[in-house]
């Protein structure tokens, strides 16, 4: 599955900042602010249905929470920041305070690579890349490591041989005979076998482009960068065809505005370049820029502090792990800790120990600092069903929502500063989304089947302001990820609403939350089991229109009650369908790499 050989796919430029850009947004989120909340203060006191509050109070509420998250966003973006790139690190000295002369040496960097039940050809070519990385000091220790959770070291001869694959590479093997504490526990346990200054961590399917090391390490001459994150740009991700493929009629391609353009593009809605590129980089202000794990360099002092000054705390959280002393290579941290015979890792044992694991150092006594790299620096492979998306995306819902219902939740943990708290706490608000994107789904389907309509009228007083409203909502989005594509990202945040809110079910109700790997290779097309999934979109899509068409009969009939709120419905209904449309293609898309 070679992807050496492609040369047509190329990453994705990033946003470039100007003055004259962050103004233009700055003025549009003044004036949707001012805006809003003129509307909002509008539907609270003149507009609300007396004869419905049963639906006007739940709709209007559901509105004010959308701006709310409106407000969280502008405050995101509000101000970007980008930090100069500097030359690759050679000494310690360079990135730690207070080595004498005589205590100097080269850098040790080490690289995880994390794998469970990956298919080999797929590590293989993650191992191949680590081995290609460029540096320009040979002095410098570098060492790869295949951090092995899946016990595959020859004992089944059935199985592929991870060990044997690592001799092959001439990288190092660790395994564990126990999964305990996920991905975090695999990490946990390779970090106490190790001692590299600065750590990287590579997923199975992190393929590294050659300077990975060159354009990150520089960011660690700031004493106190605890982390840097690059983006995880996703190679495979669905082309889509154009017209002419579709049709088999390559007049098409000469078309003006049809050349080129293609239907079922990023169909499964997994292109990650709003979610790097606009959010966190723009995080990189508030230095609220969290760890998303793959593709991250982490300074080993930083988790070490975190181990030193959160140790109680990571031992409530069962980060805990058996070791052999003998296979302990910083000993003297392992023997302040106590612990008789086990360890306490950094990395949080939970299902999002990215986050968690960030938050916990934005929040130490030492105030880390984090920075998001704008520039992709490896590429990865994505999800090709729309049942590996939302599994995958079910995993972060539920670790974000058990992050909000933990001491660590971000509005109460000591130790972050205002924007922090902010940053993070806009990240779980988003999820809790779902709970208000519902009410907007259902709502023209209650007035379709009731005839009832949340406000007083549909009139030009109500059209107009809900136009600016909306207008300017979309106008602030655009000018805040100037450059990025946010249609399909739109579409998928309204559909995510059901696996969002069957995950804070799952959360309220206590049930144990398993750490599911999204498969790389071999994927499953079963309809059926992809219907399953999406069938509340179809639900709704089907229950719309079938009341849009109810109530044409009724107009038809001379017995509908009210043309003007038909007509505001039926362009709701419409915009709802628009933007459940790609996730019921995407039911039907097949798994293809």
């Amino acid at each position: 599955m070679s992807l050496h050989h492609n040369r047509t796919i190329r990453p994705y430029t990033p946003q470039k900042y100007s003055l004259w850009k962050i103004l233009i947004f700055q003025f549009l989120s003044i004036v949707f602010i001012f805006v809003g909340y003129s509307y909002l203060s509008w539907r609270w006191t003149t507009s609300l249905n007396p004869d419905a509050l049963w639906f006007s109070i739940p709709l209007v509420l559901a509105e004010t929470m959308i701006f709310i998250g409106s407000l969280l966003m502008i405050i995101n973006y509000w101000v970007p920041k980008k930090l100069k790139r500097q030359r690759p690190v050679r000494f310690l000295s360079q990135i730690e305070e207070g080595i004498g002369p005589g205590e100097d040496r080269p850098l040790k960097i080490d690289l995880f690579i994390t794998t469970y039940n990956e298919e080999a050809e797929i590590v293989e070519e993650t191992i191949v890349k680590a081995r290609e990385l460029e540096y320009p000091f040979d002095e410098v220790d570098i060492q790869i490591y295949l951090c092995d959770d899946g016990q595959r070291d020859g004992r089944v001869p059935q199985r592929e041989n991870f060990k044997l694959l690592a001799e092959k590479h001439q990288i190092n093997y660790l395994m564990r005979e126990k999964n305990q504490g996920f991905k975090a526990g695999n990490l946990n346990r390779a970090f106490w076998q190790t001692n590299g200054d600065l750590i990287v961590i590579l997923d199975a399917d992190t393929m590294v482009f050659p300077r990975f090391l060159i354009h990150l390490t520089g960011y660690f001459r700031e004493k106190k960068m605890a982390w840097v994150q690059a983006p995880q740009w996703f190679v495979d991700i669905p082309p889509g065809k154009t017209l002419a493929e579709i049709t088999g009629i390559s007049h098409f391609d000469k078309i003006p505005g049809l050349k080129g353009y293609r239907i079922g593009k990023n169909i499964l809605g997994t292109d990650s370049q709003i979610f790097y590129d606009g959010i966190l980089r723009h995080r990189n202000s508030l230095n609220a820029a969290f760890c998303c794990g793959a593709g991250s360099v982490h300074r080993r002092k930083a988790l070490e502090a975190l181990i030193v000054n959160k140790k109680k705390r990571l031992v409530q959280l069962e980060s805990v792990l058996p070791l052999d002393e003998s296979l302990v290579k910083n000993k003297e941290i392992y023997r302040q800790l106590g612990l008789n015979g086990k360890i306490v890792g950094p990395f949080v044992h939970h299902i999002s120990e990215d986050m968690y694991t960030s938050l916990m150092i934005h929040a130490d006594k030492n105030k880390w600092i984090s920075y998001q790299h704008p520039d992709v620096e490896c590429m990865m492979l994505s999800p090709q069903t729309i049942g590996g998306v939302i599994k995958q995306y079910s995993r972060y819902a539920e670790g974000t929502y058990k992050l909000f219902f933990s001491r660590e939740n971000p509005l109460l943990v000591r130790g972050l500063s205002p924007g922090q708290r902010l940053g993070y706490f806009e990240t779980i608000y988003s999820y809790f989304s779902s709970i208000w994107i519902f009410i907007f789904l259902l709502s023209p389907i209650v007035f379709f089947f009731t005839l009832t309509p949340p406000i007083k009228a549909f009139n030009f007083d109500f059209f107009l302001r809900f136009l600016l409203f909306i207008i300017l909502s979309t106008l602030v989005a655009t000018a805040a990820n100037w450059g990025i594509g946010i249609k399909r990202s739109e579409q998928y945040f309204i559909s995510g609403f059901w696996y969002k809110l069957k995950s804070l079910i799952k959360i309220l109700a206590g049930k144990k939350v398993s750490f599911n790997t999204t498969r790389k290779k071999n994927e499953t097309s079963r309809v059926w089991d992809h219907l399953k999934m999406t069938f509340p979109h179809f639900a709704i899509v089907f229950l719309t229109l079938a009341g849009f068409f109810w109530n044409l009969y009724l107009i038809q009939a001379g017995q509908h009650p009210s043309y003007s709120a038909f007509v505001a419905n039926s362009m709701w209904a419409f915009y709802n369908i628009y933007h459940l449309n790609p996730i019921l293609r995407a039911t039907f898309h097949k798994a293809k790499r």
